[in-house]
């Protein structure tokens, strides 16, 4: 990082470079749904990847900046938003597996737009947080119920991906059944 860097003009740094960053993480998403799509939870598991990435790349290294409470507040709240955007992902995309033709390329969409857009709310989000450390901003008391929010949200989303899965067996079920 260069050394001239700080406050504002090091916020504005952080934000281009993880603009730079959710490009190419979102059509390495897309391609490898269209790749590997077609395989029941391997779409799961390459957002499951995607979202450690953005938190490894952009989360992790920019909120080191910040003071250890404004740290604690940002890492937790981009990490429960990120967790319900991709539950509910993971719920939309594995109903599309049982869309023949289509299911395929509208999950690859989806999946890259959804890593787009964490990574995107993630940057702009961390770049808010710097921004206010530098000015420098208390914590308000809202952010801490919007913490408190994003793990009630995170339940609810983790409840219905559950919900959801148990539709989808007993659907694969009752075509079984009539199958057979």
């Amino acid at each position: 990082m260069d050394p001239r860097l700080a406050g504002v003009s090091l916020a504005d740094e952080v934000r281009g470079r993880g603009r730079r960053q959710l490009i190419g993480i979102a059509i390495a998403v897309g391609a490898a749904h269209l790749l590997l799509g077609w395989v029941p939870l391997i779409g799961a598991l390459v957002l499951l990847i995607a979202a450690a990435w953005i938190r490894a790349g952009i989360l992790q290294p920019t909120t080191a900046m910040l003071s250890p409470r404004r740290r604690v507040l940002t890492r937790w709240t981009a990490r429960l938003v990120m967790a319900v955007a991709l539950a509910l992902t993971v719920i939309v995309t594995e109903a599309l597996s049982l869309i023949p033709v289509l299911g395929l390329p509208v999950k690859a969409v989806i999946s890259a737009g959804e890593v787009a857009i964490a990574a995107w709310a993630v940057t702009t989000y961390v770049h808010w947080q710097l921004r206010r450390e530098a000015m420098p901003r208390p914590i308000a008391s809202w952010e801490w119920v919007v913490l408190v929010l994003c793990f009630a949200a995170l339940i609810a989303s983790v409840i219905a991906l559950a919900l959801a899965f148990a539709a989808l067996a007993s659907a694969f079920d009752t075509l079984l059944g009539f199958l057979s």
